[in-house]
């Protein structure tokens, strides 16, 4: 196995020496603001985008909060490609602010508008509502997609850690009630169960806090999360690597890290979408952690992983399909169909 590389190995020796603690040892508002600050502080550069619109949708629970941004003026006639992002944070952390830097990355280097999706938090609301926004906020994209300037063929749906899992439980819900129409998924380190996930070596070889996440850390989530852990965590909509099949779901990218606790499992997802007969590409960052996508800023990796991401949703809106593979070094060109490693 390859040793983590220099940024990340100094970004958790920093994180140790100034007595970074697990989240589960974190009171709930203060580890709301810290990672508010956190990723404030690690994110690399915003960069302009034509315009961003703090809007509110029908949600199910309300007025759900979206942020909608444009990569450039409108022209007429013209319909854009469409992302719905899922922000990450254990499904009771994170916000519109914390993931913008990304969205905005997202928007200008795919050409495509993104529909933020501020979805409501455990444990004041607990599962099923940050699934049953989510899937409200597609279809409310894929329904406005005229007035918005989208083209109703060709949304995806994106977002990291909580927020991959919420990609995949997005896709998995749009299945079994006909709809929306989604064309492609993101996910970057899903958390894929909600178990103590035992079966998966990394959830224990990497789970003992060293890397930013803990065993302990994913216990809380789930307590957080659930209304009764005993007999949710299996469940399909809350655990996805459960589900029978994944037969029908949208075409997939999956990107991971080899030191973070979800990989093992992130691979069998991708493993599975291919053997179900869903074009599906894998590509594991192996030295480096769990949050390097949102902190690009420190951890040169995030924003290799953000130029994957742009260059794969240009390659699959242009042609509709992932192109055949072209070798473990074109994927920053132009990434390619199958399990690589960088």
């Amino acid at each position: 196995m390859k040793p983590l590389d220099a940024q990340t190995a100094t970004l958790v020796e920093q994180l140790a020496a100034a007595g970074f603690r697990p989240a589960h040892q974190i009171p709930l508002e203060e580890s709301r603001r810290g990672l508010t600050a956190m990723a404030a502080k690690m994110a690399g550069p915003r960069v302009e985008v034509h315009a961003v619109e703090d809007r509110s949708i029908p949600g199910p629970g309300g007025e759900l909060p979206v942020r909608v941004y444009r990569p450039r003026a409108a022209i007429p006639g013209e319909r854009l490609p469409a992302v719905v992002f899922f922000h990450g944070g254990g499904f009771y952390l994170g916000d519109l602010e914390t993931h913008d830097h990304v969205c905005r990355f997202v928007c200008r280097g795919a050409d495509v508008v993104v529909v933020a999706v501020d979805y409501r938090l455990a444990p004041e609301h607990k599962f099923p509502a940050a699934v049953e926004d989510c899937h409200a906020a597609v279809a409310w994209v894929a329904q406005q997609a005229t007035p918005l300037g989208i083209d109703a063929d060709r949304i995806a749906v994106a977002g990291d850690s909580a927020g991959g899992t919420l990609v995949v439980t997005t896709c998995l819900l749009a299945r079994e009630r006909g709809g929306p129409t989604i064309a492609f998924q993101v996910s970057v380190y899903p958390a894929l169960t909600m178990t103590d996930g035992e079966e998966f070596v990394s959830r224990r070889l990497f789970g003992s806090g060293e890397y930013f996440i803990s065993h302990a850390d994913f216990a809380f989530f789930r307590k957080l999360y659930l209304p009764d852990p005993d007999r949710e965590a299996r469940l399909p909509l809350v655990s996805p690597i459960y589900a029978a099949s994944y037969s029908g779901l949208p075409a997939a990218l999956v990107i991971t890290a080899g030191y973070d606790p979800c990989v093992d499992e992130d691979r069998r997802y991708f493993e599975r979408l291919r053997a179900d007969g869903v074009p599906a590409r894998y590509v594991c960052f192996e030295q480096t952690i769990h949050p390097f996508f949102l902190f690009d800023g420190v951890i040169d990796a995030g924003r290799d992983a953000q130029q994957l991401v742009v260059n794969t949703l240009r390659e699959f809106f242009a042609a509709g399909r992932l192109r055949p593979d072209q070798g473990v070094e074109a994927w920053k060109s132009r990434a390619s169909i199958g399990s690589l490693s960088v």
